[in-house]
């Protein structure tokens, strides 16, 4: 062996070592950090508003005009039946970070959005989402007509029939 391949391999071991020497439960403390600050700056509210706008745009589609009480109550439905739950999930999340993600990573991601860029990202999330959730739709509604039974015919065992033109 010459020389070189032992400075090369120590090289490559003294970089994995940080990795390898931090623990889960610090990935998770981290990771927990970073959540707290993330759900400080978010706004759940505007998170739920965006899942039941859909619902609303295809009542007035379909004819259908809703009162401000009407949609104020679909409004308080859907926040009862989501905010609490949509917490404990994102707070779950800081398992999943620990499982995927180095102490590196997620220190980073805490760090930024510990400052004021990163919580006007994190406030500014749900806007991203609302304005892309139309085109999302329209995308999936697009092409679920042809996939469908393609996926079907897979599931079934059969040879998916072709891709269809979309109009």
């Amino acid at each position: 062996m010459t020389p070189v391949r032992p400075l090369v391999l120590a090289a490559l071991l003294a970089l994995a070592t940080p990795a390898l020497s931090e623990t889960r439960e610090e990935r998770v403390a981290a990771a927990s950090e970073y959540v707290e600050l993330a759900l400080a700056a978010f706004d759940m509210g505007a998170v739920i508003e965006t899942m039941y706008q859909p619902i609303l745009q295809q009542v007035a589609t379909g004819g259908q005009t809703l009162s401000e009480a009407q949609i104020g109550e679909i409004r308080r439905l859907y926040l009862d039946t989501f905010t609490e739950p949509m917490f404990a999930l994102m707070r779950d999340q800081s398992q999943i970070m620990a499982d995927i993600m180095t102490l590196a990573e997620i220190t980073a991601l805490r760090d930024f959005y510990a400052t004021p860029e990163g919580r006007s990202v994190m406030a500014k999330l749900p806007q991203l989402t609302a304005a892309q959730q139309p085109g999302m739709m329209a995308l999936i509604n697009d092409q679920m007509q042809g996939l469908m039974p393609r996926v079907l015919a897979v599931i079934n065992g059969e040879q998916p029939p072709g891709p269809t033109a979309q109009p």
